[in-house]
């Protein structure tokens, strides 16, 4: 710690500096008579950038996105009462997926504190389910201690942390100095018999098929040796498919509902299954009593929903080269055939959706086309919905990055990632994929990529319906109250807001759309009135449905 005393520093000043000496670059927000101080600092410097945006759950969303895609500490922050209420459901998206985030929210007065006046609550309570550390801070002298508890907690157990600052605090002097980063902590390597144990059973499979996860992205490489000597077709989470080449043999898609027949397929007829950095057990779709063997980085994703016979803990670059070297070759050119085969009936089924004669756009259609001209090494954020299960089904990845909501899944995710991914990432192609359903609670800050001159593309996948429900409901035989939803002319909405707006209706308007919005270089939002088409295996889930890892 640097000792270094500075008499005049407050601690709105001491924030601002000690999150500039740990590489802070942003901070999104909204403001509030809590926050006034805090913001009034950070507009004396020009190290960190200040995101004023319109609602506090856009502003949460986009430093967890920020987060997810850097791996970096993300900041946002609010008022008290209110603010931070709005705050949580961004906050929780953090929470679950795991992505380093620090809250700072304003809170009343200390005086008012717990008196029940204008915009009090108890914010520790509040945030106590999402938050892996919270505090008060009544003394302005410990505020130094505090925040490097925050910070150090959020990055180095993956989560949200929070601090509430009373107004009355900010500007009181703070004697203490400055915490370094902290250094890189290793992870140690699996111990002998767990290797032994994990081999055991990969050696003696004749049908592995392999599930892997967003922990693999360190070791893209090794994944597809391992795969190749044991023959084990892999399959992959939404965040794991870009980094799996989609036209390699043994590829073969996503699980669960907008999943691949194949996938489901092979799993039933496996008799092990291998999962690479992956938390994601979708049991209304995978066999019960499959052999399952794990390796994670996250000792607490081992067995989590499911039972296994061996697992490993330990860094994933690190632990697949020992696998590789320990692992019998496997020579079953029968299940390779079978592989093959599938694959190709697969995308025979694929092509003839994509292909479909219709006059009005399908879902299929717009991902195909999509898939075209989206760049290979874009950033794709993606909202919730049904819109979600077509990107699985039918886009094939190249490098892209993918961002979504995994675990906790809220509406309105697509364009505040977009947002924060276009403001981590100015070089790089940014496309935003949300429902008419999702786009609702998120599109206010539309004009906050507008002002900052984003040339991003929000695509809105419009059916009038919150689809996702309404085919469960249907399939069900369920009343469709509550699903369908009227909209505004989005395209007029994007024009108001200073975006280029373009409205599809019918299909041959399609790809003169996304072609002219994705070569702009402003803000674009293509609204598209499409068919609304029941996928198959659409049902009520009994068990877990993200796809998270």
């Amino acid at each position: 710690m640097n000792n270094a005393v500075n008499s005049e520093r407050n601690v709105a000043r001491y924030l601002v500096q000690q999150l500039t000496l740990w590489g802070c670059k942003r901070i999104y927000g909204v403001i509030g008579d809590a926050n006034l101080f805090f913001l009034d600092e950070l507009g004396k410097q020009n190290q960190i950038q200040y995101i004023p945006c319109r609602n506090e759950m856009n502003a949460a969303l986009m430093a967890s996105a920020e987060a997810k895609l850097t791996g970096q500490l993300a900041v946002c922050t609010a008022t008290c009462g209110p603010g931070i209420t709005l705050l949580l459901n961004g906050l929780a998206d953090a929470w679950q997926d795991k992505a380093p985030v620090l809250a700072i929210t304003g809170q009343v007065q200390r005086t008012q504190i717990g008196t029940g006046d204008v915009q009090d609550i108890n914010q520790q309570a509040l945030i106590h389910p999402l938050a892996l550390y919270s505090a008060l801070v009544s003394d302005s002298h410990a505020f130094p201690e505090l925040l490097n508890i925050a910070m150090k907690t959020a990055l180095g157990k993956g989560g949200v942390a929070h601090l509430s600052v009373p107004k009355d605090v900010w500007q009181l002097p703070v004697n203490g100095g400055f915490f370094p980063l902290p250094p890189s902590k290793p992870i140690p390597a699996p111990p002998a018999n767990d290797y032994q144990k994990v081999m055991a059973e990969i050696n003696k499979a004749k049908r592995p098929i392999i599930l892997a996860g967003r922990g693999i992205k360190q070791a893209k490489t090794e994944v597809i040796q391992f795969a190749e000597k044991i023959q084990a077709p892999i399959m992959a989470t939404m965040p794991a498919k870009c980094c799996i080449p989609n036209d390699h043999p043994l590829f073969i898609g996503g699980l669960g509902q907008g999943g691949t027949d194949i996938s489901r397929e092979l799993l039933n007829q496996a008799d092990l299954c291998i999962i690479l950095g992956a938390s994601w057990w979708p049991k209304d779709y995978v066999p019960s009593g499959i052999p399952i063997v794990q390796v994670d980085a996250i000792a607490e994703n081992i067995g989590h929903s499911h039972p296994t016979a061996g697992a490993l803990v330990g860094d994933m670059a690190g632990i697949l080269p020992s696998l590789i070297a320990q692992a019998q070759v496997k020579q079953n050119q029968t299940y390779l055939n079978e592989i093959e085969q599938k694959k190709a009936a697969w995308n025979k089924k694929i092509e003839s959706e994509t292909g479909e004669k219709t006059d009005v756009p399908t879902p299929a259609h717009i991902i195909a086309e999509l898939n075209k001209y989206i760049d290979a090494n874009a950033v794709m954020t993606v909202d919730t919905g049904d819109h979600t299960l077509w990107l699985e089904r039918i886009f094939q990845y190249q490098n892209q990055e993918l961002l979504l909501s995994g675990t906790w899944r809220t509406l309105g995710f697509g364009l505040p990632a977009g947002i924060a991914a276009q403001l981590a990432h100015p070089e790089k192609q940014v496309v935003c994929i949300a429902g008419d359903g999702g786009v609702a609670h998120s599109i206010i800050d539309l004009i906050t990529a507008v002002t900052y001159q984003l040339p991003l593309t929000l695509i809105i996948i419009n059916n009038g319906a919150y689809f996702m429900e309404t085919s469960k409901m249907i399939t069900e035989s369920l009343n469709t109250l509550g699903s369908q939803i009227p909209n505004p002319d989005y395209a007029a909405m994007a024009q108001s807001c200073g975006a280029e707006g373009y409205r599809v209706d019918k299909l041959a308007e399609l790809e003169p759309a996304i072609t002219q919005a994705l070569a702009s270089k402003q803000t674009s939002v293509i609204d598209i009135h499409c068919t609304a088409p029941i996928l198959p295996h659409a049902k009520i889930l009994k068990g877990s449905n993200d796809i998270n890892r």
